[in-house]
């Protein structure tokens, strides 16, 4: 069966310690997912992650939380969909957070005090763009930080703790109408906007260990595989990585030849995720 790529999903048992995160995790969604996977012991939907050139570690495109989850449950190995990071299909974008009115004018403070960071009004976006904040009242500043990555990455965790370790939960959204937003959101008080982060960018934080806040990147891959469901106590098991491969490959041809894999081309949207 082919995909958009024109192959079959390369699914792979990993350990876990070759995996490579670039963004922090939400500590929330980790607890929930432990409690969770302890109590059914079925992992949902492998993480997605990519092959990087000239390394055999990988990078955590999509489960960030999943992952955090299964290394507090000390599973070693893991089920994971594999891409090629230098795919073309394999695109970096990023999520907006929309902001509840109790932290909007503490956030705008925050971001007038930020040493090493240029604030200019209604400014377009450019060199050294590290995020834009708009108001419901229609009050807008963007934020440049012409320094280094890590420069960068640090002010944006000082942006995101502002709120997030707030009272609300973080809300990731994918456009910048702020009208729909405040109709879809009744304590709407500012919308945050980041730049899209280069591949090149990704990779050299995840490998450097300068986490991005969480649910900043939105990673757009080429094919994601869904409903392949695992249980978590043969990851576990003291059973040799390769037996567990065999395993899987075995039971990846079993699912084949009972025609239970479907290729859905078109976009979807997931209610209840």
């Amino acid at each position: 069966m082919s995909g958009p790529s024109g192959g079959f999903p390369d699914l792979r048992i990993v350990p876990v310690s070759d995996l490579l995160l670039h963004e922090k995790v939400d500590l929330e969604r980790v607890t929930r997912l432990i409690d969770r996977l302890s109590a059914d012991g079925v992992l949902r939907n492998p993480p997605v992650v990519a092959s990087l050139p000239g390394s055999d570690r990988f990078l955590l495109l999509d489960g960030a939380n999943r992952v955090s989850a299964i290394r507090n449950l000390d599973i070693p190995h893991l089920i994971v969909q594999v891409e090629p990071f230098d795919n073309p299909k394999l695109e970096v974008r990023h999520w907006n957070h929309v902001v509840r009115d109790i932290e909007a004018r503490e956030l705008l403070k925050k971001a007038r005090e930020l040493l090493g960071v240029e604030v200019k009004e209604r400014s377009p976006e450019g060199e050294g763009f590290l995020a834009s904040v708009i108001t419901g009242e229609n009050e807008s500043i963007q934020l440049f930080d012409r320094g280094s990555l890590a420069s960068r990455v640090e002010h944006l965790h000082i942006l995101v703790d502002v709120y997030y370790r707030g009272e609300a939960r973080l809300d990731r959204v994918n456009h910048a109408d702020v009208g729909a937003l405040k109709e879809h959101h009744p304590h709407f008080g500012a919308l945050v906007s980041f730049p899209d982060f280069t591949k090149s960018d990704v990779r050299a934080v995840a490998e450097g260990g300068h986490l991005l806040p969480s649910g900043v990147t939105r990673i757009l891959v080429p094919r994601r595989v869904l409903g392949f469901n695992l249980r978590l106590a043969l990851l576990k098991s003291n059973l040799p990585l390769e037996e567990k491969r065999r395993w899987l490959a075995e039971e990846i041809h079993h699912k084949v030849a009972e025609h239970k894999v479907r290729y859905y081309q078109e976009p979807t949207f997931v209610f209840d995720d």
